[in-house]
């Protein structure tokens, strides 16, 4: 057998660790400190967005009680790179730490990435915008396949589920990988990533960033994006996090919304007025309600009072 490395960890055990499928005997190497002026972030790492006060919350509880999980790093030229527990160094930062325990492993850049993707997953607690994105990420990885190949691959597992075969056969080695990978992760079949997750893809930008921000969950941006008038989509996303709509709320504006579409199209064909006008006239008299404006900000409802004096010279104008 070869010899491992000085400083290697068995991969199998990081993934075992991350997983909680460790087994008893396996060697793992003991965490060290690391000076956390001396990591550096992974661009590619699934995680997009840290909510502050949870940070805030962990940094309090790191300074109470210490880091008592280690980081996993991966020497990168005189520093070190985070592989998985970016939110944990970010907290140990944030709570005035130096450094941080860690556990440091000799893997390359498409290793440290599956890790960092299948670590984030098995946490829990990215939104369903970074769920989607590291799941097809991972496939991307272990398949050395582009998106568009790993997203054809996974709408032909879905039809041969159903018993729809589609005019090419799956291959059978890449049949097993993929299955193997969601039985792995033990989050999602591939009929409810492919009905649930997969639509995602298709979300107006606005959309993804809001649920990527935080600001929307994702059920509440999956009723939005069932608009099929764009600008009716964003009128509604601003309102939805302008005033933090519930999901039923938002499903009875979208009522509201196509019922008043089909009523402007019946009068504006009557009065010559073109359904778009009219929609711009409804959703204007919709968001200038007096508990709205009574509701901003001085400086925000001199910006509003900006905007329509704009508004009134466009129109005199005209």
């Amino acid at each position: 057998m070869a010899k491992k490395r000085k400083n290697e960890l068995d991969r199998a055990a990081v993934f075992g660790a991350i997983l909680g499928e460790i087994e008893t005997g396996v060697e793992t190497q003991a965490a060290t400190g690391v000076g956390l002026s001396d990591l550096r972030y992974n661009d590619s790492q699934p995680r997009k967005h840290f909510d502050n006060a949870a940070l805030s919350d962990l940094a309090e509880s790191i300074r109470e009680r210490g880091v008592l999980e280690p980081i996993i790093v991966r020497r990168v030229g005189t520093g070190y790179e985070v592989v998985a527990g970016e939110r944990r160094a970010r907290a140990a930062r944030m709570a005035g730490l130096s450094e941080v325990p860690a556990v440091i492993v000799e893997l390359d850049d498409r290793e440290a990435l599956e890790i960092a993707i299948t670590e984030n997953l098995q946490r829990e607690d990215l939104n369903a915008v970074e769920e989607t994105e590291a799941v097809l990420g991972l496939l991307e990885l272990v398949l050395e396949a582009p998106r568009a190949d790993v997203v054809a691959l996974l709408q032909a597992l879905y039809g041969e589920e159903r018993g729809r075969g589609g005019s090419r056969p799956i291959d059978r080695a890449r049949r097993e990988e993929t299955l193997g990978i969601f039985r792995r992760l033990g989050r999602f079949s591939v009929s409810s990533f492919v009905s649930n997750r997969l639509p995602i893809l298709e979300f107006p930008p606005e959309l993804l960033d809001a649920v990527r921000s935080g600001q929307l969950a994702f059920t509440k941006a999956q009723a939005i994006a069932r608009l099929e008038d764009r600008r009716a989509q964003r009128l509604l996303l601003a309102e939805a996090v302008g005033e933090d709509l519930s999901l039923s709320q938002i499903r009875r504006r979208i009522t509201e919304l196509r019922q008043g579409d089909r009523r402007a199209v019946s009068s504006s064909s009557a009065a010559g007025v073109s359904p778009d006008a009219q929609r711009l006239v409804t959703s204007t008299k919709r968001l200038l309600n007096r508990r709205r404006l009574a509701g901003l900000g001085a400086a925000k409802l001199g910006r509003v009072t900006e905007l329509l004096d704009e508004l009134n010279r466009l129109l005199v104008e005209d």
